[in-house]
């Protein structure tokens, strides 16, 4: 009944009183309190949502693939990137060993034909899964993580979906440097493309976090109410390299 009532709220773009009806159902059933930073994001976001819109960002969903670019002549780019290591708004963020870029590179000339292309191959690529609505990148920076660097647990609170596109990882069979997405719900659907059935292949992780370890040229897109954070207590002194980026409907 309570699950009922929380889903209408939902479902009716009622997010504050669903938030604050499972703070008070958490009182009396633990199990409730998982959902309160679910309906809190959307709160958060203050903004009017298709009922449409609202079933496809029901169920939190990892989309991992390949996007071929010049990674090369991306990473030069970054290095040779005019306010590199300067100060700004993001780097008190709390994160350690962390050089977050501005996060307007759509706007940068020198990632313009990065930006569209990445979005287009999106929005081809999930079109079927999000009902043929068109994303839009409205953020997108670059990271570069130093040696024993550590981005704490966050999420994304102005967009509907996030991604990273990762340029330089340091090859290893260690965990060091991975996306740890965490999965309150223990309900996240994992699709992954496969090249050779030209789809998604499906999978539903139970455990309380998803541990992504990325390589070079990966692609990684999530639901952007979804917790994560990364860890690199690799100590060489190879940077660590990503692109990421929010998506709108």
């Amino acid at each position: 009944m309570f699950n009922k009532l929380l889903n209408f709220l939902y479902f009716n773009n009622y997010f504050k009183l669903a938030t604050y009806s499972s703070k008070i159902l958490s009182i009396f059933n633990n199990k409730y309190k998982k959902k309160i930073d679910f309906f809190n994001y959307f709160k958060k976001r203050k903004k009017k949502y298709s009922q449409e819109n609202l079933k496809l960002l029901y169920q939190p969903k990892i989309y991992i693939q390949k996007f071929s670019f010049d990674i090369d002549e991306i990473v030069k780019q970054i290095y040779n990137y005019d306010k590199l290591y300067q100060k700004n708004q993001y780097t008190k963020d709390g994160h350690t060993n962390i050089y977050q870029s501005e996060h307007n590179l759509e706007k940068n000339e020198k990632f313009e034909k990065l930006s569209n292309e990445l979005q287009d191959f999106i929005n081809q690529r999930l079109q079927d899964d999000i009902n043929n609505n068109k994303l839009k990148i409205s953020k997108l920076w670059f990271v570069i993580t130093k040696k024993m660097g550590i981005i704490k647990k966050h999420s994304h609170f102005n967009s509907d979906f996030s991604g990273v596109f990762y340029l330089k990882i340091e090859e290893s069979k260690e965990i060091d440097g991975a996306l740890i997405i965490y999965n309150p719900m223990k309900n996240i659907e994992i699709l992954e493309f496969s090249d050779e059935k030209n789809m998604f292949i499906k999978t539903v992780c139970t455990e309380k976090n998803y541990t992504f370890k990325p390589t070079k040229n990966d692609l990684i897109i999530f639901n952007s109410y979804l917790e994560h954070s990364v860890n690199n207590k690799n100590t060489s002194n190879i940077d660590r390299i990503s692109l990421p980026f929010d998506l709108i409907f």
